[in-house]
């Protein structure tokens, strides 16, 4: 027969169980606006009849079990979708960054494309000085429309230059900051997993710590291309890996070091100074060239721990030794270029040069190695870095500044190899000379004049041209004292027609028609991103997600639980109340 007390605590346990339901639907509607939080719903399992006897008894003994017990609290989530929205999420905030940064790029280059506007009005107006010049090379004013129309045209390149420039800086600055995100957030899981583990011990899933650390995965996820796993530690912990190098590992996490060549650079000039004044001494004979190389090595090898350069024999004398970073040349023979002036015409050598460099426990983290393939910190590197080998990936920054910087050259170059045919108009100071240039053409380090130092930031008039209107070249013929009308306007109408086939309206369109076309394409992969993004966060939140209407739902089945143990209780208690009462009083 079973037991009478028995009975009692079988309905003393659907009491415990309903209450501790009606707690953890109360818990659940508190926190139905709590970003993060993931429904709980009680696990509960029939208990068993008392062991011995159930296994052992008769056919006939009573095997009634003794109620309900607890097992765990569990949260509702689906892994699946888990992982799926932080795939999603790392590659939806990659494409809205980099369509971000398009964006931005391409309202610089609108306002140039705007009629009388910018670099294009600026050329148009360039070109119709050039015309009017053309009619009367012997006019003051004409000339001085020349030499104005060319410094604003000047002043129109370098703004844009140096808007791209700081949108460079701005991108490359997100990179560090970008890190200090990944790291805090690091940190804040390793002590998430300290915790949740601590609390495990007892037995019970610590849920509202897990919500915490999902969310900090969530957030990870949009960083950085992540992946995670119970650690082998304790599967309480979870490890987190970017490109496959620990970032989390259990209760310890790694920080990424952040280092950029731009921050050692006067240890980087001191070190190509003395290599240049080394090669002086052995070109003077004061060192012998195996000495002299044996102190470069050196030096060399202190070089190396700040930037990747390269060391050969100086073509014109072999005892010498040049060093250059990115094809771009710091130290030739006995001559040295600061790091800055050197890298600053070469988006590769600039890329490499400022960029922020990723390290993670002893491993470098970059595009180009694969260890970073999504995320907002992929469009950042992707927008400020080159590959090197003068390519950019996705066509980012330097791609468009690079675009900039030949438009700027073959301006300069074309309109110099004309004028520097012609001849100047003679004054009181000056008589009619040749070979002037009419823009600047920078000096490499040898001293040479380099048109591919030229970039859209330091595209100027010469000092020539710029001091004086009458050093604008209009003749093919020089012009003497005695009859200053005896040039002609050969020169002129040549520069007036190098405008004529449309090359550098069609650099700049081309240009701009490249930056809408990859804008156009970014922002369809960003609206698809979002959409699927959008659609798994739905299905997420539909399980995961707090349903008041399901909860209130909840709250009522749980009280008419309760309020059913309750009434066993009652029963119980009429019964035992008779079976005390009355034992033994019948035939009394």
């Amino acid at each position: 027969m079973a037991s009478t007390f028995g009975s009692l605590e079988i309905a003393k346990t659907g009491l415990s169980v309903a209450m501790t339901n009606l707690k953890l639907t109360g818990h659940n509607i508190a926190n139905a606006n709590t970003v993060g939080y993931t429904r709980q719903r009680l696990i509960t399992s029939a208990i068993e009849p008392t062991e011995g006897r159930y296994l052992l008894s008769q056919v006939t003994a009573d095997k009634t079990g003794r109620g309900v017990a607890i097992v765990d609290t569990q949260q509702v989530r689906n892994l699946y979708l888990d992982n799926q929205y932080r795939d999603l999420n790392m590659d939806y905030n990659y494409s809205e960054y980099r369509t971000n940064a398009l964006a931005y790029l391409e309202g610089l280059f609108n306002s140039e494309l705007k009629e009388g506007q910018g670099i294009t009005g600026s050329l148009e107006s360039f070109y119709q000085s050039l015309k009017d010049f053309a009619n009367n090379t012997t006019s003051e004013e004409y000339r001085t429309s020349v030499q104005q129309a060319a410094v604003s045209m000047t002043e129109n390149f370098r703004v844009l230059y140096d808007e791209m420039i700081d949108l460079w800086d701005d991108q490359n600055y997100s990179i560090k900051t970008n890190a200090d995100i990944i790291n805090s957030t690091a940190e804040q899981i390793a002590k998430l997993n300290i915790a949740i583990a601590e609390y495990e011990r007892s037995g019970y899933t610590a849920n509202d710590l897990r919500d915490q650390r999902n969310l900090l995965l969530d957030k990870l996820s949009r960083y950085v291309n992540i992946t995670y796993e119970n650690s082998d530690i304790n599967k309480s912990m979870i490890d987190v890996k970017i490109g496959g190098v620990d970032l989390v590992a259990g209760v310890s996490f790694n920080k990424i070091e952040i280092t950029s060549a731009s921050s050692y650079k006067a240890e980087i000039d001191a070190i190509t100074k003395q290599i240049a004044d080394i090669n002086a001494e052995i070109l003077a004979g004061t060192l012998t060239s195996l000495d002299g190389k044996e102190q470069i090595d050196a030096l060399i090898t202190d070089l190396t721990k700040y930037i990747d350069v390269e060391l050969t024999a100086n073509p014109e004398y072999s005892d010498l030794y040049d060093v250059t970073f990115c094809g771009v040349a710091l130290v030739y023979g006995s001559s040295n270029m600061g790091i800055e002036d050197a890298v600053e015409p070469n988006v590769v050598a600039r890329s490499e040069y400022c960029r922020n460099n990723l390290t993670l426990d002893g491993v470098k983290l970059s595009i180009e190695n694969g260890t970073v393939i999504s995320g907002e910190l992929y469009s950042h590197m992707e927008m400020v870095i080159s590959d090197g080998s003068g390519n950019t990936y996705g066509e980012g920054i330097p791609y468009y500044i690079d675009k900039l910087n030949e438009l700027a050259r073959l301006v300069a170059q074309t309109i110099n190899d004309i004028h520097t045919t012609g001849y100047t108009y003679p004054t009181n100071e000056q008589g009619s000379i040749t070979g002037v240039d009419f823009f600047n053409v920078p000096l490499d380090i040898s001293g040479n004049r380099d048109y591919s130092r030229i970039t859209a930031g330091n595209f100027r008039l010469s000092d020539s041209i710029f001091e004086s209107v009458w050093n604008i070249a209009g003749s093919s013929d020089e012009i003497t004292q005695d009859n200053t009308f005896s040039g002609n306007s050969k020169i002129a109408e040549k520069l007036r027609d190098s405008f004529s086939d449309g090359k550098y309206y069609g650099a700049l369109n081309s240009l701009v028609s490249t930056l809408a076309i990859s804008l156009k394409t970014s922002k369809s992969v960003c609206d698809t991103k979002k959409s699927l993004l959008d659609s798994i966060e739905t299905q997420r939140m539909s399980i995961s997600g707090v349903s008041i209407d399901e909860e209130a739902t909840n709250l009522i089945v749980y009280q008419q639980s309760y309020n059913a143990c309750s009434r066993v209780i009652n029963a119980l208690d009429e019964m035992l109340d008779i079976l005390i009462r009355d034992t033994g009083v019948v035939g009394r």
